[in-house]
């Protein structure tokens, strides 16, 4: 694997040498359609998650220890189990999800709800797992018919429903804006098409409980510390690639090292003690393979769950208002930049110090009075 990354960081610093540019990183953000924003404005960005964000996540960790009853900083095995009662999964089955899932957009817009029955009735969703099948989950479209098709991989867990949310968010967003010409306007650019996908999520909260019943409250606990949790994780690959194109001639072990120290900053909640050794010897980026296959792709990930945590806390004061503001940005498709459909909906950008801040002295506030009496 290092010698396979190896090659293409050369390799990639050769075509942006060629291009007559520093190496690569100009030419990885003209490849991933970067039109509104700079560098420096990613830089920007990274610094207010350090500076707002990691102390919210940080803390999250700390209690999570406390309830695992292990010693802070945990390892990553036990950082993957948020309860000792185990993690939010939601009753029924694939059948049940779906049908509440109907219930859920038709209760939340007219709009949405024939959307979803269009999607249902059409059976454009496949996502039962099945032998043979293909993993992972996505949405894509059927241009010839008017309608998108949802492909995904239900395994019994709270991944289930945030994929029906979650993709439907991106299927939701390509039929709204179905009919616009030329068709490559219909979406948006790939960080502004997270935003329609990760704020859905969060739109499913009023009807939480008809998904997962007796773990609903697990399942908000979990579903916004997940969100703030992995902002600074996607914030320190990004910071790893640049400085990885930077430097193209780092050898294996210096990129290693480079992502060990950048662990200290983004994720200090992580133990890098050698329990496990490909994490203690800071080889834990080999797990993203958008660091391999797409580079600079991750940050669009952390902009729009910044863009999603402003819809969250949107939704805990008045959930049709929110609805309006989503509807606005999502209406738009791709007739404009990242940094426009924003203001034209009436959102902050991630870009501002003071989005990032404001969401999280909300998140912080939220999880300071949110009851887990009862819950081990």
């Amino acid at each position: 694997m290092d010698t396979i990354y190896d090659r293409l960081v050369h390799l990639r610093d050769t075509m942006g040498k060629k291009m007559g540019y520093e190496g690569y990183t100009t030419l990885g953000y003209y490849r991933m359609g970067r039109n509104c924003y700079t560098k420096e404005d990613v830089e920007k960005f990274r610094a207010a998650v350090v500076k707002y964000l990691v102390p919210v996540a940080d803390s999250i960790y700390r209690e999570q220890a406390k309830r695992l009853g292990k010693e802070y900083p945990m390892s990553f095995a036990d950082n993957a189990l948020e309860f000792r009662s185990g993690n939010p999964r939601p009753k029924g089955s694939a059948e049940d999800i779906l049908a509440q899932g109907r219930k859920f957009y038709d209760e939340l817009s007219p709009e949405i709800g024939a959307f979803f029955r269009t999607t249902l009735d059409g059976e454009l969703l496949d996502v039962l797992s099945t032998e043979g099948k293909a993993g992972g989950g996505y949405c894509t479209s059927i241009p010839d018919y008017g309608v998108p098709f949802i492909f995904a991989n239900f395994n019994g867990t709270q991944g289930d429903v945030e994929v029906v949310t979650h993709e439907a968010g991106h299927a939701f967003a390509w039929y709204t804006n179905r009919d616009r010409v030329p068709m490559a306007s219909c979406w948006p650019s790939m960080e502004a098409c997270e935003v329609h996908s990760m704020s859905m999520e969060f739109f499913a909260w009023p009807w939480a409980e008809g998904f997962f019943g007796e773990d609903t409250r697990k399942f908000y606990y979990s579903h916004l510390a997940g969100a703030l949790t992995f902002i600074p994780y996607g914030t320190l690959v990004d910071r790893f690639q640049h400085i990885v194109y930077e430097q193209p001639d780092l050898i294996p072990a210096q990129r290693h090292g480079v992502w060990k120290e950048l662990m200290g900053v983004y994720m200090p909640w992580m133990r890098l003690d050698g329990e496990i050794p490909f994490y203690s010897e800071g080889e834990h980026w080999q797990l993203k393979h958008h660091i391999y296959s797409s580079p600079f792709y991750y940050i669009d990930y952390c902009l729009a769950q910044t863009v999603s945590l402003e819809f969250w806390a949107m939704i805990q004061k008045n959930l049709p208002d929110a609805w309006q503001h989503y509807m606005a940005y999502t209406k738009q498709g791709g007739c404009a930049t990242f940094t426009e459909l924003l203001k034209n909906a009436g959102l902050e950008s991630p870009f501002d110090e003071n989005c990032l801040r404001e969401v999280s002295q909300a998140a912080r506030e939220w999880l300071a009075n949110f009851d887990l009496t009862g819950i081990v």
